[in-house]
């Protein structure tokens, strides 16, 4: 291990971890702040250097030292094993420890955690989950606390404040590397939740210039831009002229619902296609009343059945030579 974050070492195969940062390049200011917490405060001079000293004195040995008992360990040695070689191990290690220097003994952090932001996205995408980093912390925690121990036998003091500067890095570098593998989390379930809104909103071909958008469970202001969003791209690559939106399957319909639809019907129209709205229970009706919303632009029918029948008179007053394209307003 060395510098956490540059373990285990042999990730060749895991995206690019510039790559994969992009997804998340700036952090809340919550999660900046709390992860900020960790930093060994500069009040700790003492103890920033007496661990860099013992640290930097042992590095090789501490590098061979975690190798040997990673390899070793009945979770971490098979992952690691199974990783290919890293051709750029050597100057992925250097450039973690310049930047780990730096952090400690000048206060330059940024970098640092940068560094380790971006290698803990590639973990996160990769087949290593988050808990085995708790086992390398534990080992890089045992490899180093007897070293200080010795170099500092005779000096509790300074003893007690390069443990200190240990556990405010080692935190620092857990609460960095997890914060990543959540935002790879909530990532996978945004895609997720969006795949499955795209299937919940198919936008479908009844037959050329006819489409049909079965709406169904909640509406809320991020699912009605995407359906808006589906449907005005279908009309544009179908050449649709008449849409129906069947809402049987929407449990409750608000006045931001309505005003949802009132919206998509209206980007409809400018794109040449009219648009009926379907499936409106009579519990729903009754409430769009009550909360008085103007719904008098807006074409309905009291079924699928009645919309579609509805839509197909448009598209034959449409298709004669003898009308012109019917008027919005009409019914």
């Amino acid at each position: 291990m060395t510098e956490l974050g540059g373990t285990p070492h042999r990730h060749s195969q895991v995206p690019s971890a510039d790559e994969l940062a992009t997804r998340s390049k700036t952090v809340t200011d919550a999660r900046a702040l709390e992860i900020m917490d960790f930093l060994p405060p500069p009040s700790e001079r003492v103890g920033i250097e007496a661990y860099w000293t013992v640290y930097d004195g042992n590095r090789q040995r501490i590098n061979e030292e975690i190798a040997i008992l990673i390899e070793a360990d009945p979770k971490l040695g098979p992952i690691v094993a199974a990783m290919p070689p890293d051709p750029n191990r050597a100057e992925s290690q250097e450039a973690n420890y310049q930047l780990l220097k730096n952090a400690l003994l000048n206060g330059a952090w940024e970098p640092y955690i940068s560094s380790i932001r971006k290698q803990g996205a590639a973990y996160a995408f990769s087949a290593i989950e988050f808990p085995m980093w708790f086992s390398v912390i534990r080992l890089f925690r045992t490899t180093m606390r007897p070293k200080l121990f010795e170099a500092y036998a005779n000096d509790p003091d300074r003893l007690a404040k390069a443990l200190v500067t240990l556990s405010a890095y080692l935190d620092l570098t857990v609460a960095v590397i997890g914060d990543e593998y959540l935002r790879s989390r909530e990532k996978t379930i945004r895609q997720q939740q969006e795949a499955i809104l795209e299937l919940s909103t198919p936008v479908l071909q009844v037959r050329p210039g006819l489409l049909i958008l079965p709406i169904v469970g909640l509406i809320d202001s991020y699912r009605a831009r995407q359906l808006t969003e589906q449907l005005l791209e279908s009309i544009g690559k179908q050449r649709a002229r008449a849409v129906v939106l069947d809402l049987t399957g929407v449990p409750a319909v608000d006045s931001a619902v309505a005003n949802h639809l009132l919206q998509t019907v209206e980007a409809a129209r400018l794109l040449g296609a009219r648009a009926v709205v379907t499936g409106l229970s009579t519990v729903n009706a009754q409430t769009l009343v009550r909360i008085g919303v103007d719904l008098s632009n807006l074409n309905t029918a009291g079924d699928l059945q009645d919309g579609l029948e509805q839509a197909e008179n448009w598209l034959a007053r449409f298709r004669s030579p003898d009308e012109q394209a019917p008027v919005i307003s009409d019914r």
